[in-house]
């Protein structure tokens, strides 16, 4: 009885060995949008070119920003050339679909990560800090927060899901609008088509820098927001090479080439990720 049970065993067994050996070859040949990008030799980058500071078009046409230059630094530390990059111009409402079906290998676009997002892209981790803020026409009533849910108002916001939720929960008396690119909700502000626009701080702080008819009201729609690159979900080789470079920019070797970056369109310098290293700046 004993010799088979063994036996049947050993069969189950062999089965199970058959099984695992007939599928590791299926998982070996899943092939990784790595491979594909080291074999083409350059970069496929989603960017925006309607939100300065971080994506736009400059006075000599050409595409410039902090996601612009963070991507040729990618590329740079993969292929040996900034210019081993393509651009992909998108929209916000694009982002998703050109990651999902692969016109692009990720997108660096100052996206926030939330969950919902993530259930459709795959996020590295943070390369910079933001977060949500209100701006006006210096010449505005409205003071404070508070102030601008009234129906009275008309807020801008951004064909995204996030945005138009955070409109009509904080502010549900106001009237809403939307628009595809960044520049266009600050430009409705701007010349009166609507009273307020969310933006993300560092976006806010650059327009008013270049606008002084323009003003952000004090304190934050959210906490701390951390935006990421974002990529096809599922592919983890692609999404283990570009959160470590990430890390590396933040924290580590290539620290001082993303600060030089950072400190030219934010005229600050950054924290640098291991917390302790600031202390001793």
């Amino acid at each position: 009885m004993l010799n088979g049970i063994a036996r049947r065993i050993g069969t189950a067994l062999a089965g199970l060995v058959l099984l695992v050996g007939a599928g590791a070859p299926a998982m070996a040949q899943d092939a990784s949008r790595l491979d594909e990008m080291v074999a083409r030799g350059k970069l496929i980058v989603g960017v925006s070119s309607e939100s300065p500071p971080f994506g736009f078009v400059d006075e000599n046409g050409q595409l410039a920003g902090f996601d612009v230059d963070i991507a040729k630094l990618i590329a740079r530390v993969t292929f040996g050339s900034e210019d081993a990059v393509e651009f992909v111009r998108q929209s916000a409402a694009q982002r998703w679909p050109n990651a999902q079906n692969g016109t692009i290998d990720f997108g660096a676009q100052t996206t926030s990560i939330y969950a919902d997002r993530a259930l459709q892209v795959g996020f590295t981790r943070s390369y910079i800090d933001g977060g949500i803020v209100m701006i006006v026409r210096g010449d505005s009533p409205y003071q404070t927060l508070e102030d601008l849910n009234t129906s009275d108002v008309t807020l801008a916001n951004l064909t995204t899901p996030t945005q138009e939720e955070r409109a009509k929960r904080l502010f549900p008396e106001a009237q809403r609008t939307t628009f595809d690119g960044i520049a266009a909700q600050f430009n409705a502000v701007k010349l009166g088509r609507a009273q307020a626009a969310q933006l993300d701080a560092p976006v806010a702080a650059w327009y008013v820098k270049q606008n002084p008819d323009m003003r952000v009201i004090e304190g934050t729609l959210t906490g701390v927001i951390n935006p990421g690159l974002f990529m096809k979900p599922g592919d983890f080789k692609l999404w283990q090479y570009l959160d470590t470079v990430v890390g590396e920019m933040t924290g580590g070797y290539l620290f001082n080439d993303y600060s030089a970056i950072y400190e030219k369109w934010f005229g600050t310098k950054p924290r640098n990720a291991k917390w302790y290293l600031n202390a001793q700046n």
